[in-house]
């Protein structure tokens, strides 16, 4: 039994043997080698969620300025409606006469004027984790006094809250999204996520490829790349074709806060 145990001893003492680091080493390759390939998805990953959550926060000062002003912000843009031309720099862009609305109705999202703490770029705009701008488009529907509803001050008031009915679009880009410039519904098997009178606004990340790689990501940025302003937005899951992230303001949730507000009816 003493020889047994001084056995025991001696082996300890001599440590591992070879074979037994040549394994270790080889579980800690293996082990480092998964991490370091999982790096990039787990960044990218952080990139998305990074994006939604700056992105639930923007329609909720996109709503808080509705509350207070009385209507929604206008885009930023750099359409030359009226000399001087704008230029991109964070800031809406009304007509003149701000009762008439705005100089465009697609563009970058204005967030200085929103007071969003985020990351700019040198011209002003609110970026995404890409560092790209954030996409804004909001509805120039007029019930019919001549003037934009949602983005005329008290235009919502003064319609009537059953007459506002923006028309914007966002189509279900898991079946079988648009390939042109139209509505969800002539598109046969194509679900419509929102349609004529639920959608206030939209807000729009092209992802990490900021290209139109699909008709379904087209879709999406047309209006900022050639001003066809055909309001149809497609929403999907991430796919190979698609990588964009779209959310909305509802006009439901933007009516009930600026009731809540006193803004209305």
């Amino acid at each position: 039994m003493k020889e047994n145990r001084m056995y025991s001893v001696s082996r300890m003492e001599r440590g591992f043997t070879i074979v037994e680091v040549a394994i270790a080493v080889m579980i800690l390759a293996i082990i480092l080698g998964y991490s370091v390939a999982m790096f990039p998805v787990q960044q990218e990953l952080k990139q998305y969620r990074h994006a939604e959550a700056e992105m639930d926060e923007i329609i909720e000062q996109l709503v808080a300025f509705a509350q207070v002003n009385g209507r929604l912000p206008c885009p930023d843009t750099s359409t030359n409606n009226e000399l001087p031309a704008n230029t991109i720099d964070g800031l809406e862009d009304q007509l003149n006469d701000p009762f008439d609305g705005c100089e465009a109705y697609f563009g970058f999202l204005p967030a200085r004027t929103l007071g969003i703490v985020g990351k700019y770029n040198a011209a002003g705009t609110l970026i995404d984790p890409w560092g790209q701008g954030y996409g804004y488009a909001v509805s120039d529907f007029d019930f019919g006094n001549g003037n934009p509803d949602l983005v005329t001050a008290n235009g919502i008031r003064d319609e009537g809250i059953s007459n506002v009915d923006p028309d914007l679009f966002i189509c279900d880009g898991n079946d079988n999204a648009p390939a042109m410039d139209t509505d969800c519904t002539s598109v046969s098997g194509t679900e419509v996520l929102g349609t004529f009178g639920e959608v206030a606004a939209v807000i729009i990340s092209p992802g990490k490829d900021f290209a139109a790689t699909s008709n379904i990501q087209a879709e999406n940025l047309d209006d900022l790349h050639d001003g066809t302003n055909d309001k149809v937005y497609i929403f999907s899951g991430r796919r190979d074709d698609y990588d964009d992230i779209v959310k909305w303001v509802p006009t439901n949730l933007l009516i009930s806060r600026m009731i809540a507000a006193e803004q209305l009816p």
